[in-house]
């Protein structure tokens, strides 16, 4: 069975630091309801009743929106420390 994978290169910015959209990846199906868009409520015993996802609001379908944040890291250097 074939699988779908995404991958995303990550390397820092030549220029600053802040936020960063790096794309949307869709089409998945959803984990939730496995794709139907709903769920059978589990408290209405004598019949089916369809409540729609909570996570894909009843499409079936999830996307990634993939967002970095670039802040410092690690300690100052030593020459900045006495300013």
């Amino acid at each position: 069975m074939s699988e779908k994978q995404n991958g995303v290169l990550i390397t820092a910015p030549l220029f600053g630091v802040g936020r960063e959209t790096i794309g949307e990846f869709n089409g998945y199906t959803c984990g939730h309801c496995q794709g139907n868009g709903y769920y059978l409520d589990p408290d209405i015993i004598t019949e089916r009743v369809k409540r729609t996802c909570p996570s894909c609001g009843g499409t079936g379908k999830v996307k990634a929106v993939v967002t970095i944040d670039w802040i410092p890291d690690g300690e100052l250097k030593p020459y900045f420390k006495n300013e």
